[in-house]
């Protein structure tokens, strides 16, 4: 079964099928997206144990089920959530979904009706963005990255009339449409959104905030981060009612700005945008003869 794993470096190996433990499903990857994550194991920001199967945000279809699952899963096509509750990331913690055969928690799937359109693979930010929202009332933000999920945090606070700025942590970026803090140490901060893998912000994030302030960290792991500054609020991906409509709302153009595509998973990590999806059979068929598989 060809993987894309990490071993000392990411790259491509036939490996052995994973079984289907009683809680989980059998998913044959078709899509998967690309993020900060799988980058983040690139650059050495994030430890993953060697072996792993990498590929943490995707869609396909359930071939079967574990036992104790519901059987009328088989055949439905599914988007599959970075974090599972009950076994931690996916793709990081546990194998993910950049093979031929893909076994997953049945609580890190959503059921896709027909015909959703590939913006669905940004749920798991909208679904953090959203809690966010839930969260703050007419505080002053600051969220720190500028990924697809900083951006997408920073857009849904502004519509709900929320003061919010992005500090980006890539040196030389420019972000269009946004208000930028240049200099952290122009203010402090009523919260701060940590959107970033970086550990830096973590450490910095207790400085930038106000006496009564809070810290607000995305987490798309249980091992991750090792540690937190205090007054930290931990939020993770998950399913929401009506998320999926949410998803089909995003922008064409916030889409084709920051999300590409391709049919080569290796040449596209690091990523050339914030998010990368990739034709996950068409690129592994292409390494089955490739003399990178050993």
């Amino acid at each position: 079964m060809i993987s894309i794993i990490f071993n000392q470096g990411i790259i491509p190996k036939d490996v052995v099928e994973r079984p289907i433990n009683n809680d989980f499903v059998l998913v044959s990857p078709d899509k998967v997206l690309l993020t900060f994550i799988e980058n983040s194991v690139y650059l050495g920001l994030l430890w993953v144990r060697p072996w792993t199967i990498l590929g943490s945000i995707g869609i396909g279809k359930i071939e079967a089920v574990g036992v104790d699952v519901d059987p009328t899963l088989q055949g439905k096509n599914v988007l599959i959530l970075p974090y599972s509750k009950k076994y931690g990331g996916i793709g990081t913690e546990i194998d993910g979904l950049l093979t031929e055969k893909a076994v997953i928690p049945d609580d890190a799937i959503v059921t896709l009706p027909e015909n959703i359109s590939d913006k669905v693979l940004l749920y798991p930010f909208v679904s953090i963005a959203t809690q966010i929202v839930d969260l703050v009332k007419g505080e002053k933000v600051l969220i720190i990255g500028s990924g697809l999920l900083g951006l997408l945090t920073y857009q849904y606070l502004l519509d709900s009339s929320i003061d919010v700025s992005i500090y980006t942590d890539i040196p030389g970026k420019k972000i269009q449409g946004v208000k930028e803090v240049k200099n952290l140490e122009e203010g402090k901060w009523d919260i701060v959104i940590l959107s970033t893998m970086r550990g830096w912000a973590r450490y910095i994030a207790e400085r930038l905030i106000t006496e009564d302030g809070r810290i607000i960290v995305p987490v798309f792991m249980n091992t991750w981060p090792p540690t937190l500054p205090s007054r930290s609020i931990r939020i993770y991906p998950k399913k929401m009612d009506g998320l999926l409509q949410k998803t089909e709302k995003i922008s064409d153009k916030f889409f084709s700005e920051n999300i590409a595509y391709s049919d080569d998973i290796l040449s596209s990590i690091p990523t050339s945008k914030n998010g990368v999806i990739v034709n996950v059979k068409k690129a592994l068929a292409s390494y089955a003869n490739s003399s990178l598989i050993t």
